[in-house]
């Protein structure tokens, strides 16, 4: 895959408009997709010089919707646990659906697309998981170089022993990421509809947050995250990780929980994408320089 140079330059611009976007924390997704648009445009060609980038979006199974403030929500939204599970794994997908949009083609299993309820079973039945430690983000100086960073403090995991308030060290934070037990299904979606990307959303939490020991039983937080991974068609992982937004333990409406929260977390996982595009890209060329001469 031969690249230009502006695609680098590019892309450089749309990580810094993404930190912005998610350094505000009271943003709407609007506000997200305004300040997106300007390298929304390029990346639907440029992310793949060779093919263009197609997107499938595969939703959680039920079995990795983790709540545990379930009462609080089936209570103030009037709906049941399944009205409240189908309701966050279809909204996750269309908040997805609408930060990928205008970069790259991209669709869901959502009841609006025309794909088969069967080709969902067929990847959840070669479909696994490992937990792996959360990938540490890269940071970058005013000069443009990398800049060392500090492996995160391991979290601590707060609960009830013998009745007493307990916090035992992890070793290192984890997150849920997917891998095939064979890449056929893949293949057969891409020869199918072209799909070339595949962005696995392996658990959704909504939850109490206990990774501060401190406040979690005096002002505890909820938080909302997504276990993600980014697969190509013959199932190498390109990315992945755990994107989460924090909001008011007293905040239960789901609507105010899905709009001020969703958008920040689909940010985060284009983000992460970009960010592993840009790397192969650069790998290629330092790897292949001659390809970058004949590219100018």
């Amino acid at each position: 895959m031969h690249s230009h140079p502006v695609r680098l330059r590019q892309i450089q611009g749309s990580e810094q408009m993404l930190k912005r976007v998610q350094h505000d924390a009271t943003c709407g997704l609007a506000l997200v997709l305004l300040l997106f648009s300007p390298f929304f445009s390029f990346a639907q060609t440029e992310l793949d010089s060779t093919e263009k980038t197609k997107v499938l979006i595969i939703p959680f199974e039920e079995k990795l919707f983790y709540c545990d403030i379930m009462r609080d929500l089936t209570t103030v939204n009037q709906m049941s646990k399944d009205e409240v599970y189908h309701r966050f794994r279809n909204e996750i997908q269309l908040s997805l659906r609408s930060a990928l949009k205008d970069s790259m083609e991209t669709a869901s299993f959502h009841s609006s697309d025309s794909l088969k309820h069967d080709e969902l079973v067929n990847v959840y039945e070669v479909l696994g998981y490992d937990f792996l430690p959360v990938p540490v983000v890269e940071e970058k100086g005013e000069n443009g170089k990398k800049k060392k960073v500090q492996e995160p403090a391991p979290k601590r995991e707060v609960g009830v022993r013998d009745g007493h308030v307990v916090a035992e060290r992890q070793v290192v934070e984890r997150y849920m990421s997917a891998k095939l037990k064979s890449a056929d299904v893949l293949h057969e979606l891409h020869a199918t509809y072209g799909f070339n990307r595949f962005i696995f959303i392996n658990q959704l939490d909504v939850k109490m947050d206990l990774s501060d020991p401190e406040n979690a039983f005096i002002d505890p937080m909820r938080v909302a995250a997504v276990h993600y991974s980014v697969l190509d068609k013959d199932g190498k992982a390109i990315s992945g990780g755990l994107a989460s937004s924090e909001f008011p333990r007293t905040e239960s409406d789901m609507n105010h929980i899905i709009g001020g929260n969703f958008y920040k977390l689909s940010a985060e996982i284009l983000g992460s994408l970009l960010k592993a595009e840009k790397k192969e890209q650069e790998s290629e060329e330092k790897n292949n320089p001659k390809s970058k001469t004949r590219a100018e």
